[in-house]
């Protein structure tokens, strides 16, 4: 556990330090990191202490109070590499970039969470995809849109502090709405087990489908491809546990391994194209 915390901390070191030493608004961007950092601790330990629906292993070195500190580090990079993707999809600035992040992030909670929970990370109480509530996967991608969204406005703002400190409360408060509404509303009498080979197959028809429209409206073309490579870092980390950690499970496999083609697709867009400008420069 401890190389693999090594490696966690290395990767969101990585992260931080690409884009607070080459982005336009650095200084911004570390404060915000700090701030969403801080209300992802706020929402997990309070889920924990509040809910009691999942418990991390006891073999984490390093924990603030209830959750893991490797954990809370990877809250703020997450949201930001979703808010960055979405702004380079849809353009930077437009209305629906913080709803297209959340919707990014859920991706990642359904990759991340039934990775690390299949190689005993933490552990939920309650039935789901492969052990993982659709309401704890649906939890992290309403934090991500709320972080996403006063993301976009303190941009707008001038990154005002006064404004910039409700990345701390809205976020954690939010969430918690959301899960009580949610799960009062709607998960608490359908909260059965998924099955595998449906969770499978449907993980595919999405990513069929999201290979095909990256291929229609040449999408990959707009993503840059420092992004991709800083989300491909992360991938293979998750990949290598699915490895250690699958056991022969076949139908998980083929869940997990889903999530590839839509990125794969946006890389060979970008190969493709700039081997494109090659020949016209080489012909011309």
């Amino acid at each position: 556990m401890f190389l693999f915390e090594i490696i966690i901390i290395s990767i969101t070191a990585f992260y931080v330090v690409i884009f607070t030493v080459n982005g336009p608004d650095g200084r911004h961007f570390l404060l915000w990191i700090v701030l969403v950092a801080t209300s992802a601790w706020i929402a997990e330990e309070t889920c924990l202490r509040l809910y009691d629906f999942y418990s991390y292993s006891h073999s984490w070195h390093i924990l603030l109070n209830h959750p893991p500190l490797m954990v809370i580090v990877v809250w703020p990079p997450l949201v930001h590499c979703a808010w960055d993707l979405a702004s380079q999809l849809l353009g930077y600035g437009q209305r629906f970039v913080p709803l297209a992040a959340g919707a990014i992030v859920l991706t990642d909670a359904a990759f991340i969470e039934t990775v690390s929970v299949r190689s005993g990370l933490w552990a939920w109480k309650e039935p789901g995809i492969f052990n993982v509530p659709l309401i704890g996967i649906l939890g992290w991608a309403c934090f991500a849109f709320l972080c996403a969204f006063l993301y976009e406005e303190g941009r707008r703002r001038n990154y005002r502090l006064w404004f910039s400190l409700l990345v701390i409360v809205l976020p954690a408060v939010g969430t918690h709405l959301f899960l009580l509404v949610s799960w009062w509303g709607v998960f608490r009498w359908i909260n059965i087990p998924i099955e595998a080979k449906l969770t499978a197959a449907t993980a595919w028809i999405i990513s069929i489908g999201l290979v095909f429209v990256f291929i229609r409206f040449r999408v990959g073309l707009h993503v840059k491809k420092k992004t991709l490579l800083l989300r491909l870092l992360s991938a293979l980390f998750f990949f290598t546990l699915l490895v250690c950690n699958a056991n022969g499970s076949v139908f998980f496999i083929l869940f997990v391994v889903a999530f590839a083609p839509p990125y794969l697709t946006l890389m060979a867009q970008q190969y493709i194209a700039r081997h494109e400008k090659q020949t016209v420069r080489v012909n011309e």
